[in-house]
């Protein structure tokens, strides 16, 4: 394996993409997973439990080969447009920190 497809890998895996099922599943249902990752991992603290929730079940029915087709594209876009509502809210406490300085 060479070193670019190592470091590709390794950035997949961080993200919460398998490798192995990325030429098989929807585009948009890895966005979803990968945004899903992210917001578990860096930013549970701004999570409600009902978000947390969504994020937890979508990411484990993605992992799962045989259930990957019970995550829809519903869904998906739901996870997304979570992702959407917590950068913006991201956003607003980033610069209503650097206001108040």
């Amino acid at each position: 394996m060479r070193n670019d497809e190592k470091v590709a890998n390794d950035w997949l895996k961080q993200n919460g993409i398998a490798i192995k099922h990325m030429d098989k599943m929807d585009l948009c249902l890895q966005q979803a997973q990968m945004v899903a990752t992210n917001l578990l991992k860096h930013h549970a603290q701004w999570l409600s439990s009902e978000e947390h929730a969504l994020l937890t079940t979508y990411t484990k029915t993605v992992h799962m080969k045989a259930k990957q087709n019970m995550a829809c594209r519903a869904t998906a876009y739901k996870v997304l447009n979570l992702g959407k509502r917590m950068n913006r809210k991201l956003f607003k406490a980033t610069h209503a920190n650097k206001s108040l300085r």
